[in-house]
């Protein structure tokens, strides 16, 4: 298994902060890697219940749970 870089979860949080339709391929070509990577990412954070997704189709939209990350991620 590949070791985890807490700076990627760092990077797609505040990116859905600042705008939650924000796409994986947006999130891969900015970071420079793979989609695959940023959707094991995705996976991880909303399996902690950091990070949801509201919505269906086109109108889907990136809900940051605020509380999670402003209690464990900017300490």
């Amino acid at each position: 298994m590949k070791k985890l870089n807490y700076q990627i979860f760092y990077y797609i949080i505040k990116e859905m902060m600042n705008n939650n339709v924000i796409t994986e391929n947006a999130l891969a070509t900015n970071l420079e890697v793979s989609e695959r990577t940023i959707r094991r990412y995705i996976k991880i954070l909303k399996d902690r219940k950091v990070i949801f997704l509201e919505g269906y189709g086109e109108k889907r939209i990136w809900i940051v749970n605020d509380k999670f990350f402003k209690d464990n991620l900017l300490k």
